[in-house]
């Protein structure tokens, strides 16, 4: 699924973030377990987040999955091929971390240039861990009109941005 984001380019990234904030803000709303939520780029870079989050910890949490995504892009499976992670599911006993791809955008900055970008959820622990994630792949959905989303082909390699 491709989606055009030179419908957005128009605004500042500014107006983008807080778009995307409000849209955080509803899915931790309505979404039942939720705490927190935040955008971020694979480079760890936070582009949104909740807006009850403090930027301190916001910051930490979005260096902290860049790396997690880093490792699970690395990691081998039992096919010995090296393949993106969809998913990745961290569980403690305080809180559940679901990470997802969110596609890439350059909405976000004012060089245009485009970042990829994962999408970072915490849920308490006692959360249903599947309504989580399909609300979350809702939500990314949400973020299309931001977004340039990898078409993915059978094999689950992505093909590329169109």
């Amino acid at each position: 699924m491709t989606h055009d984001s030179t419908a957005v380019s128009v605004h500042s990234p500014k107006v983008v973030q807080g778009q995307v904030t409000r849209l955080l803000d509803e899915f931790v709303k309505d979404t039942a377990g939720v705490t927190h939520a935040l955008l971020v780029t694979r480079e760890g870079l936070k582009q949104a987040s909740v807006s009850h989050m403090e930027d301190e910890w916001a910051d930490k949490v979005a260096a902290a999955f860049s790396g997690v995504a880093s490792l699970a892009h690395g990691t081998k499976g039992p096919t010995d091929k090296t393949m993106p992670a969809s998913q990745v599911i961290i569980e403690r006993p305080d809180t559940l971390f679901l990470m997802t791809e969110a596609g890439t955008g350059s909405a976000f900055n004012d060089t245009g240039e485009t970042v990829s970008t994962i999408l970072v959820v915490l849920a308490r622990p006692d959360a249903n861990l599947g309504a989580v994630g399909y609300a979350a792949g809702h939500l990314v959905q949400r973020f299309a009109p931001f977004m340039t989303t990898p078409v993915r082909t059978r094999d689950g390699q992505d093909a590329g941005v169109e």
